[in-house]
């Protein structure tokens, strides 16, 4: 059941300098298991915030405010720009170490579309949890 549709904006530390305003597209959605499932999408938002560093503020700053279980989370990105990146596919889920409540060391791993499809049709599927 998705209980979050809506876009998404906190501020996080710039590596050198400042605040950055990060915004997305998020959708939670909560399944029968307990699991909960992130969609994060630069939809409409701003591009090019899909860094490490970046995520794992936002991923911590999601988990906290939305009071999530990290350890029955699973974190999917869509990055409608995707050609641009290492892993060329619209939907890859990612897989982040926590530590003391704080996202880190994040690992991408691509979606082939038919494990994505549920996305869209908002019929979730059993995915791996960090």
């Amino acid at each position: 059941m998705k209980i979050v549709d809506r876009p998404y904006q906190c501020n996080v530390l710039g590596q050198t300098f400042g605040l950055w305003q990060l915004q997305c597209h998020l959708r939670i959605f909560r399944l029968p298991s307990g699991q909960h499932v992130v969609v994060v999408s630069d939809r409409n938002c701003e591009i090019g915030w899909f860094i490490p560093y970046k995520l794992e503020q936002l991923a911590t700053r999601i988990v906290q405010e939305f009071q999530l279980d990290p350890d029955r989370l699973v974190w999917i990105e869509q990055d409608l720009d995707h050609a641009r990146r290492q892993i060329c596919t619209e939907f890859s889920q990612v897989l982040f170490q926590w530590n003391q409540g704080n996202a880190c060391d994040p690992q991408w791993h691509a979606l082939d579309d038919e494990s994505a499809a549920w996305l869209v049709k908002e019929e979730p599927l059993q995915l791996a949890t960090a």
